[in-house]
């Protein structure tokens, strides 16, 4: 069985532009009649615009805005005459990403109560369009979200911090226009949280500053001092909280999630059986910190290696919390993959695969990576030191040196599949550094 065929085959299935231009063809009167404005931000920003022109047809699109990170910005982007594009960045905001958020704070600004805005949402968002609070610099904002990052703060408590050090994040969007939106969501969050996809600018916020200075405490004790300062006056009430639950503001706001992780957990069930193979269950929706779930991992390949029955899929997904502790390339899919190695080296016929459905994890030049039994042996044996690696959170040097490496098409991104192999396996990869 070849793991890389089956990922790329799911991504095939949760491309975009198919998931908006169906969710809105399939859905009658989801978008207001009438000329439409438009905002797409996140990683898949062109894909869903893509997909949105075709099902309203692109002469109703008045005007807009598309951000999208530098990675995933087309070379020659086609857009509705009207739609501005910025190229921001990501994993962490830059001073375009401060840019693209007073852009679309000026393209919102503009818009009358009769206007139609269409907000396409994806995972990255929160990176690509950045703007902190009222007294906060960029690096005061970005160095905090950093270091609660690295320190393995679950995604909600990661967003609860970006949310009270943003002027837009947190439903604050939301309250910048008078026009009715309607939001389209690809979700990269377990849960489907609409307040966490993107930081959630168009959703209420049910967290609280004295919440997300706990959290930096706990996190990030060493933040900057304005930012800690400015989370303890929200805290003491001298801030204006972001919109909760139930604010009247937000009436105006529809919210429709598109497609969510158990989508691509679902998808690769369907493409192990279509191709002749049983499939399982090897976890759902996990956020297991990732030594942890390697561990849990190895545990099941090594009963699933020990029973007899034929070649079979055990098929995972979620967003593993990992705790950075070194300066190495690579990200959470990457070194699940390099750890599985270990936890499976010398079960013949086991294979893993661990990628995410964007085209980037973390650091690293990939989307994932897929390991055999073979593969910890083989990097022992030409001196790429597996273990070490794994110790610098370096894991992207030896399985690119190995061929390991994979890369999905970039156009979704409804976070990671895990696939484990069992019964004839193929070698997971060649010589190429991506396969």
């Amino acid at each position: 069985m070849n793991l890389t065929h089956v990922f790329l085959e799911v991504a095939r299935r949760v491309d975009g532009e198919a998931l908006v231009r169906d969710a809105v063809g399939s859905a009658p009167g989801a978008v207001p009649a009438g000329p439409i404005h438009v905002l797409a931000l996140g990683k898949v920003a062109f894909p869903m615009f893509a997909g949105l022109t075709a099902a309203v047809g692109p002469e109703r699109v008045a005007g807009g805005l598309v951000v999208a990170p530098q990675a995933s910005f087309p070379a020659s982007p086609h857009l509705a005459a009207g739609v501005a594009s910025i190229v921001s960045d990501h994993p962490e905001p830059s001073e375009r990403s401060v840019a693209a958020g007073r852009a679309a704070i000026d393209l919102l600004a503009r818009m009358l109560p009769s206007d139609a805005l269409v907000v396409l949402l994806s995972g990255g968002a929160s990176s690509a369009m950045a703007l902190p609070s009222d007294g906060l610099s960029l690096d005061d904002k970005r160095t905090t979200t950093r270091s609660v990052a690295r320190a393995g703060a679950r995604i909600a408590e990661l967003n609860a911090v970006r949310k009270h050090l943003s002027a837009i994040k947190g439903g604050q969007l939301a309250l910048r226009t008078r026009a009715r939106v309607v939001v389209f969501a690809l979700s990269d969050v377990v849960g489907n949280d609409p307040g966490a996809i993107g930081s959630g600018p168009f959703s209420p916020d049910p967290t609280t500053f004295a919440e997300a200075a706990a959290f930096v405490a706990r996190f990030a004790p060493d933040a900057p001092a304005r930012a800690r300062e400015h989370l303890r006056l929200g805290a003491a009430g001298a801030l204006a909280e972001t919109p909760k639950p139930g604010d009247p503001r937000l009436g105006r706001v529809r919210f429709r999630i598109v497609a969510g992780p158990e989508r691509i957990a679902d998808e690769a069930r369907d493409v192990v059986e279509g191709r002749g193979l049983g499939a399982g269950i090897l976890a759902r929706d996990t956020e297991s910190p990732v030594d942890d779930l390697a561990n849990a991992y190895g545990h099941i390949a090594r009963t699933e290696a020990a029973s007899p029955g034929p070649p079979r899929v055990l098929v995972g997904n979620g967003e593993p919390s990992i705790v950075v502790r070194g300066q190495g390339r690579g990200g959470r899919a990457t070194h699940l993959a390099l750890a599985m190695a270990r936890e499976i080296a010398g079960l013949r016929g086991v294979s893993f695969l661990a990628a995410g459905t964007d085209d980037r994890d973390g650091s690293a030049d990939a989307s994932g990576a897929v390991v055999d039994h073979t593969t910890w042996a083989r990097a022992e044996r030409i001196g790429l030191d597996p273990a070490g690696a794994l110790a610098r959170f370096d894991s992207e040097v030896p399985l690119k040196a190995l061929g390991c490496l994979v890369r999905g098409p970039g156009t979704s991104n409804l976070l990671d599949l895990h696939l484990l192999g069992v019964g004839e396996s193929r070698r997971p990869s060649g010589h190429s550094p991506i396969s």
